[in-house]
């Protein structure tokens, strides 16, 4: 196994400041599905069957694969895989669920499921979340009223940074325990199950991946909140019923990759090189 080379086919600019990093680190770099880009430096810009020639160890783009095509931000050209394209390699990926079905044969990293990556993470998510909320917000966030809505990794840095910026912070949540921590951090705690509406609020950010912004919720809120819903599938708004019923409602997905794609490809990198320093021994050259 050569751990000192790596390809990464397809992805956004998170996978480019990637790539820059294991360059940085003395790895050689193979690139497919790049084809808008000309030049970049000592990474190599190939095709596909070049780069798994080249490399043992395979990034795959975050947002994960669909069907046997690798997503390509920077190609107008496909990137088709099958049973046999990852045979004996490392790969990592967001989520492999999908892939590990279909290439049983490669050893598939899921970086989404590691709790490093997504710790690392939800900064970015955060501060990502907050630009939007400024993006659409026609007052400052200084002395608004906010709700988060879920206190795990993302909701409480989220309110952490809400209430840096002096704004009023709620923050909603099932658990006891968790409501304590809240009270801790200077937040207040509202209990999930007596939500009744969203009125009062001038921003409601949703944290939690289940349609707790429902219909019968939002007719008895306010339309002039905004909602910044940073679920993963299947999303916390029914946005149908939000905008029938007058609500700006933004469906903030991948924030690290639009908002802070160099930090995010710090984070990805990192984390591939703990993988490889846990399992396969690799040290930085010196």
């Amino acid at each position: 196994m050569n751990t000192n080379s790596i390809a990464f086919l397809g992805g956004d600019k998170r996978s480019l400041f990637a790539a820059d990093c294991f360059l940085r680190l003395g790895f050689e770099v193979y690139l497919a599905g790049f084809d808008r880009l000309e030049s970049l430096g000592g990474l190599v810009l190939t095709d596909m069957k070049t780069a798994l020639l080249s490399a043992d160890i395979i990034v795959l783009p975050i947002t994960g694969i669909k069907g046997n095509i690798i997503p390509c931000y920077f190609s107008d050209k496909e990137l088709n895989i099958n049973k046999d394209t990852f045979n004996n390699k490392l790969v990592f990926m967001g989520k492999g669920d999908t892939l590990r079905s279909m290439c049983p044969s490669a050893g598939i990293y899921d970086l989404l499921g590691r709790e490093d990556f997504a710790v690392a993470n939800a900064q970015p998510t955060a501060e990502g979340a907050v630009q939007v909320a400024m993006e659409n917000y026609e007052d400052t966030i200084l002395g608004s009223r906010c709700l988060v809505i879920g206190y795990g990794r993302i909701g409480r840095i989220l309110s952490k940074m809400l209430k840096a910026l002096n704004a009023d912070v709620d923050v909603a949540t099932r658990s006891a325990e968790k409501a304590e921590y809240i009270r801790a951090d200077g937040n207040v705690p509202v209990n999930m199950t007596e939500l009744l509406t969203l009125g009062g609020y001038d921003i409601v950010f949703n944290t939690v991946p289940a349609v707790v912004i429902d219909k019968k919720l939002l007719r008895r809120s306010d339309s002039d909140t905004l909602i910044v819903d940073l679920a993963s599938a299947p999303g916390g708004v029914d946005f149908d019923a939000a905008e029938s019923l007058g609500f700006t409602a933004i469906p903030a997905l991948s924030l690290p990759g639009k908002c802070s794609p160099a930090a995010a490809g710090r984070i990805i990198s990192d984390t591939i090189l703990t993988v490889l320093g846990e399992e396969y021994s690799w040290k930085k050259q010196a």
